[in-house]
């Protein structure tokens, strides 16, 4: 099939507007994001839930404890390279009897998939210790409620 004049024309505008909306959808956020992010700005009392044994650690892809941990999200940030972020810290004693701050940030990607990084903080010291990098798909491995 042979196209000319405006025959070629209404074929390459016909093109140019698939693969613009093509790349668009690429760049959409996924509809999990988007009711997360649509609920936070609602002012909704936003909850996650974590089941640790669902999700793998960042850098080997093994599964991670069993672990099961809930928190409600006060405070947030949106940026457009690390999505939804938000941070839970409070004080408790480690397993060695040492009193110690944890610091546990969240990252939900504009992918749907939430990264979860611990860290501590031996009271009296300088020295932030890192405890793991975490990877939760949704809605096995971490959960949002409101």
């Amino acid at each position: 099939m042979k196209f000319t004049g405006i025959g070629l024309t209404i074929l390459l505008s016909l093109l140019s507007a698939a693969s613009g909306s093509a790349l668009a959808r690429a760049d959409e956020p996924s509809p999990k994001y988007t009711e997360v992010l649509n609920a936070l700005q609602a002012g909704k009392n936003v909850k996650l839930i974590l089941d640790m044994s669902r999700c793998t650690t960042a850098e080997a892809g093994k599964p991670a404890s069993a672990t099961q941990a809930g928190l409600v999200i006060n405070a947030f940030r949106v940026t457009a390279q690390n999505g939804i972020s938000f941070a839970n810290a409070h004080q408790t004693v480690d397993s060695s009897g040492h009193a110690v701050t944890e610091y546990i940030r969240h990252s939900l990607s504009r992918e749907g998939k939430l990264t979860v990084r611990a860290s501590k903080l031996v009271v009296g010291t300088t020295e932030l210790v890192n405890q793991g990098e975490f990877i939760c798909e949704l809605p096995d491995g971490a959960k949002f409620i409101w």
